[in-house]
């Protein structure tokens, strides 16, 4: 017994020795050379006797820990074995500089702080190395001292920027054999490094990465979708003579964008009226009109590349909604908005079903309003997610009207019905507190909701809450175009409703500070006149933004209204139908 367990324990020793050996030896090998490498360690342990006693000497302290022996007796459970720690994963090892001189220099300089352009950011240079390292180095533009064709084209994409209302100064192209030599293995790398940073940065501009949506408005919260430079550059370098239409495609190709950039086109050209013509390739004189054009070329580019065959679309300061089917446009409507102290957001969801007969709880910033002043006559107090609230029933006289149409967001505003129909026939239909509005709702689901028309919808009245699933998710966008080109060719140039203008100008820059200073959201001031469209005369596209002759202001009736736009209990509802289609 006594020979079993000294034999057993020189087989454990030998083990451990040889797992020590193991864990010196793993970063030196790799997956397959585990098995030999133990074989191998187990080969040269130092030997231990067959015949020591059962009592071992203590090993030395920084022996590796012996795994204890099992028990000889069958019937006892084996003693847990102690846990080894697994080793750390190892990074991925660095890139290794190039034998060659030339890739060595792209290397070196991709490895210095210095900038290659100033609003090049830390990631997407890290992202220009990774698709540097993926070709080891090589230049992607330049071939045998000189531009190759996808260089080339890409640089004729580059200088014309400003046609898409981009500042072609922030793309600076590189010039080859400017000292009238050879240009070192350092100046090629710097030029062909250069090259990728104004490919790259215009493909993020181009995408809407120009400016923070965020800082002109914390409610214009669209999701952009910026492209890496090194899939830009591996999509543009590898298209060879059509680089540039690979690089042009970056840029919005909705229709709407395209009719504003010809008529930024036409402008500068001179066709049209109310701005001086600009001579300059690199940074065009933006007067009035063609600040405007290009303020909102930019809300494009915050628009998702492929809007959908089918989607709903909500200019804000048009006050108006259009349902498009297989990308032709099906319907349209008047809507109202929020007020200029509660605006109606900006950004693209996605529908996914409709509340019939819906409930209206009252969110917390109204909710204190109403107990302060006691308008609660109607409402139900209730327990919702842990809080009292305010209930107001389905009926006739329901904030939401008859039905609701849901797209979850952060924002957590919907389309709705309502039951004051008159507000719909103000000329200037900002009164909600930031959900839309929509005139005629049962319509509009006719146009949204498929196997449901509008008799159909209307039977379900006042039969209890309802939710109605759409089979197929739909796009929503909120939008904010003050300027557009409508269907007929004709310049519109609407009311900039929440003051946005102002500071898109300044960020983009095409104005001063002082020169654009917008009101914000809430804030007090005149509000400016609406200007009138006017037809264009045939045979070419004139502008129509003249300041609207002074005339008095039709002012609206004054209601009793909550801070939804909507009638307290207490008014009477008046009930109205129209169609706007």
């Amino acid at each position: 017994m006594h020979a079993e367990t000294g034999a057993g324990s020189s087989v454990l020793r030998t083990l451990s020795v040889a797992f020590a050996a193991l864990i010196a030896l793993a970063p030196a090998v790799r997956g397959e050379e585990i098995a030999p490498a133990i074989s191998k360690a187990a080969v040269e342990a130092p030997a231990v006797p067959d015949a020591a006693a059962p009592s071992v000497e203590a090993p030395p302290a920084d022996a590796p820990a012996q795994v204890p022996a099992q028990s000889s007796n069958p019937a006892s459970p084996p003693a847990p074995a102690a846990e080894t720690p697994a080793p750390a994963a190892e990074a991925p090892p660095a890139p290794v500089a190039p034998s060659e001189p030339l890739p060595a220099a792209v290397f070196a300089r991709l490895n210095d702080a210095a900038p290659l352009l100033a609003r090049l950011t830390g990631k997407e240079r890290e992202a220009m190395q990774a698709f540097y390292a993926l070709g080891n180095f090589k230049p992607a533009w330049i071939e045998n001292g000189a531009f190759n064709a996808a260089a080339n084209a890409a640089i004729g994409r580059l200088r014309a920027a400003a046609e898409d209302g981009l500042d072609a100064s922030a793309y600076p192209v590189p010039v080859l054999g400017k000292l009238g030599r050879p240009d070192t293995d350092a100046e090629l790398a710097e030029a062909d490094l250069k090259l990728s940073a104004a490919i790259a940065l215009y493909a993020r501009d181009a995408r809407g990465g120009r400016m923070n949506p965020a800082s002109i408005s914390k409610l214009v919260t669209p999701t952009l979708d910026l492209p890496t430079a090194d899939a830009t550059l591996a999509r543009v370098a590898s298209a060879g003579e059509k680089a540039g239409e690979t690089l042009q495609a970056y840029n919005p190709r909705q229709p709407g964008y395209l009719a504003l950039k010809s008529r930024l086109a036409s402008l500068r050209a001179g066709h049209a009226t109310d701005a001086p013509t600009s001579k300059s390739a690199k940074r065009p004189k933006t007067g009035g009109g063609e600040a405007e054009i290009l303020v909102n070329m930019e809300r494009w580019r915050w628009l998702p590349a492929e809007l959908g065959p089918d989607y709903v679309f909500v200019n804000v300061p048009e006050f108006k909604l259009r349902v498009f089917r297989n990308g032709a446009l099906k319907d349209e409507t008047r809507v109202i908005v929020g007020k200029p102290e509660s605006p109606t957001p900006t950004f693209s969801g996605m529908m996914e079903y409709a509340v019939v007969n819906p409930s209206w709880y009252v969110p917390p910033s109204i909710l204190k309003q109403m107990l302060a002043t006691g308008r609660t006559a109607g409402f139900e107090v209730v327990r919702r997610g842990g809080q009292i609230s305010l209930r107001q029933p389905p009926g006739e006289r329901n904030a939401l009207g008859f039905i609701k149409f849901m797209f979850p967001n952060q924002h957590a505003v919907y389309l709705h019905d309502t039951p004051n129909r008159s507000l719909f026939s103000a000329t200037t239909r900002a009164f909600s507190h930031g959900c839309v509005r929509v005139d005629d709702p049962f319509r509009f689901a006719d146009a949204v909701l498929p196997n449901w028309t509008e008799e159909r919808l209307k039977k379900l009245i006042g039969k209890g809450e309802r939710t109605l699933r759409l089979p197929e998710k739909l796009p929503v966008h909120l939008a904010y175009f003050t300027a557009y080109v409508d269907d007929a060719g004709t310049y519109r140039t609407l009311n900039d409703l929440y003051g946005y203008d102002g500071p898109m100008k300044v960020a983009l820059g095409l104005a001063a500070r002082s020169d654009a200073v917008a009101r914000a959201p809430g804030a007090k001031t005149k509000q400016a006149a609406v200007t009138r469209p006017v037809a264009p005369a045939s045979g070419n596209v004139r502008d129509v933004h003249r300041p609207a002759p002074r005339q008095a202001v039709r002012s609206e009736p004054r209601r009793n209204v909550d801070m939804f736009g909507e009638p307290w209990p207490s008014e009477p509802v008046r009930q109205e139908t129209r169609s706007f289609w």
